[in-house]
């Protein structure tokens, strides 16, 4: 009876012992799988904080300057971005924007134009410092900088629109420095889509004289349409 007794004991001792690597197998399995949990959440919400969009409104340009007597006119400021997230409260943004303003001066065969186009291409970061991108209302703040092309197609007749007093036909193209920085807001009323609002101090600095100035700055108010990429 006692052999029995050691017997089964020596069983049971053993079968615990075959055991113990089994459960300590699983426990690695299971911290392995743990980070690997972790990895693709983060990679959901990149995903979730990526996207693209189309935003249009007026750039209140401050310092306009031009002869006198000639009429001026712009046209409403877009931008066209691409966002990619970084983190849940970080994205940065790749945008190009648009901003025109005719001048013009005469009529008939003396009429004179100067057609200005200035293109912001800039690298923003976004900050979402309340909010994840799971929650449709969303605040931002956001600064960028990047180049600023400017175009200036001229058809002058005697160079006086914008002086010098030389006549000039054909376009030029200037590269310049661009800088943004601003707040806003963003909802989506859907899981892809949404809207977007912003308030932007923008700024382009050229080297020589675009449209008769060597810079444009002031204030922005942009709105538009977002589409965030799905998974």
């Amino acid at each position: 009876m006692a052999r029995t007794a050691r017997g089964m004991f020596a069983l049971v001792c053993l079968a615990a012992l075959g055991a113990a690597p089994a459960r300590l197998s699983a426990q690695e399995k299971g911290q392995a799988a743990r980070p690997d949990s972790a990895a693709r959440r983060e990679a959901r919400v990149k995903r979730e904080r990526s996207g693209a969009g189309l935003r249009v409104g007026t750039w209140m340009v401050s310092n306009l300057v031009g002869p006198a007597g000639a009429s001026s006119s712009t046209l409403p400021a877009l931008e066209a971005y691409w966002q990619k997230g970084l983190d849940r409260h970080l994205a940065i943004e790749t945008s190009a924007g648009l901003w025109h303003r005719r001048q013009s001066s005469g009529s008939g065969p003396t009429a004179e134009t100067v057609g200005t186009f200035v293109v912001p291409l800039l690298t923003t970061i976004k900050l979402y410092p309340f909010t994840g991108p799971e929650q449709a209302l969303e605040p931002f703040v956001s600064a960028g900088v990047g180049f600023a092309l400017g175009l200036e197609k001229d058809n002058t007749v005697s160079g006086g629109l914008l002086g010098g007093g030389n006549a000039n036909t054909g376009l030029d193209l200037i590269a310049g420095l661009g800088l943004k920085g601003g707040a806003g807001v963003e909802y989506r009323f859907s899981q892809a889509f949404g809207v977007s609002a912003s308030l932007t101090w923008q700024w382009a600095l050229f080297g020589q004289d675009v449209g008769g100035q060597d810079d444009y700055k002031g204030f922005g108010l942009l709105g538009g349409l977002t589409y965030r990429f799905q998974y």
